[in-house]
């Protein structure tokens, strides 16, 4: 019973049809239960959030990046979102009262990549604004981030309604191709109905 709650939990975050889901009795290929996850709720950054101390050509990369995350999840282009991660990247979802469920690997890709599949035919159009990102710390090759934000959902062109604030943190790494995505959480501060 444990691991259809996880597995639907998982599920939510996207507003996927559930009813299929619920009947699987396993996590999906590539998933654990992530029990050391929580949302962040706490604000401590390492140093003075006013500080000058920081590349601003980064800074400005990592708030593309974090942008173009939302809009590639949105339009359900699955090959770009994925290219704004590590290949080692984990991606941890989790709902208020549940356990979170870590992704990594080949199952990490198959999972999101169905659910976004999916998704698209449903007649739903989710957009994720991204309205905060604070640095809670940045080195030359490293970044940690909390993005806050708002998911909405408009129905058949109809209907508009806010879906739930978000929580998200994110680990990033600098590397030859510039920013990229090593473990990101994804902590909705309400469950996400479809």
């Amino acid at each position: 019973m444990r691991h259809i709650a996880v597995w639907g939990l998982a599920v939510q975050l996207i507003a996927c049809p559930v009813g299929a889901v619920f009947a699987e009795t396993a996590l999906p290929e590539g998933a654990t239960v992530a029990s050391d996850a929580a949302p962040l709720r706490d604000y401590a950054p390492s140093t003075n959030p006013g500080s000058t101390d920081f590349d601003v050509a980064d800074r400005a990369a990592i708030a593309n990046l974090i942008y173009a995350y939302s809009f590639a999840y949105d339009n359900g282009e699955a090959d770009a979102w994925f290219s704004l991660f590590t290949p080692d990247a984990v991606f941890v979802a989790g709902v208020p009262g549940g356990e979170a469920v870590a992704f990594k690997g080949d199952g990490f890709h198959k999972f999101w990549r169905a659910r976004m599949k999916t998704f698209r035919t449903s007649g739903n159009m989710r957009r994720h604004l991204m309205s905060n990102i604070l640095f809670l710390d940045q080195t030359a090759t490293t970044a940690h981030v909390s993005v806050a934000g708002l998911l909405t959902n408009a129905k058949d062109g109809k209907t508009f309604n806010a879906v739930s604030s978000l929580n998200y943190e994110g680990w990033l790494v600098k590397g030859k191709d510039g920013w990229k995505i090593q473990r990101w959480h994804d902590f909705p501060d309400a469950p996400v109905q479809e």
